[in-house]
């Protein structure tokens, strides 16, 4: 973890968290084909709010259309894990530790108690989306997550198995570095070995 990622686990401006949130409004947009509101004006903490309906809507939408709702999973995995690359760069991370580290400081941004460990074992006991999503959308927008996580190890692949919205009192996954797995390409043709959401 470089100076900047150790820099943001003390502390990241109002107006950067915002700017990565426009990012996710923008990732989501596209791959749900829906125009995302105009939250320009709004705090940050207004802007979580509004993200958090957004995506709650444009699922539901989307609920019934599974070839729709299939695309729409695929770009949100490759879309955050653009997101997740450029991340990784800016923090500098290297390792399974980092990585962990970098999870917390974004998270934390997005109301989200992110916990793991060195072995991959991670816990979120309070999540600010829990009170809006649903077990489904919850499911769909998870793709967000595992593209992110992905992005910012270099392929490592994130698996849940349980999750506040299944009615549990906290989410539970774990993260395989892409050491442990087979990397494999979209530009062959052949699924990526993180991403269950294609």
């Amino acid at each position: 973890m470089n100076a900047l990622g150790v820099i943001a686990d003390v502390y990241v401006p109002a107006y950067l968290k915002k700017r990565e949130l426009l990012n996710l409004f923008e990732i989501t947009g596209a791959a749900f084909g829906s125009e995302i509101p105009v939250v320009s004006t709004l705090s940050f903490a207004d802007c979580l709010t509004e993200y958090a309906r957004f995506t709650k809507i444009v699922v539901e939408r989307s609920i019934d259309n599974l070839y729709n709702l299939g695309i729409a999973r695929q770009q949100l995995c490759h879309q955050s894990y653009e997101l997740g690359s450029r991340l990784r760069q800016k923090f500098g991370v290297k390792t399974t530790k980092d990585v962990m580290t970098a999870c917390r400081i974004i998270y934390k941004c997005l109301g989200i108690d992110f916990k793991g460990t060195e072995k991959g074992e991670i816990t979120i006991c309070r999540c600010f989306f829990s009170g809006f999503y649903s077990e489904e959308v919850c499911g769909v927008i998870s793709c967000v997550d595992k593209g992110l996580v992905a992005g910012l190890s270099g392929g490592g692949k994130l698996s849940f198995t349980q999750k506040i919205t299944e009615g549990m009192d906290c989410c539970k996954a774990e993260f395989i570095p892409q050491e442990h797995g087979i990397e494999n390409s979209h530009r062959g043709g052949y699924r990526c070995w993180w991403c269950n959401c294609c």
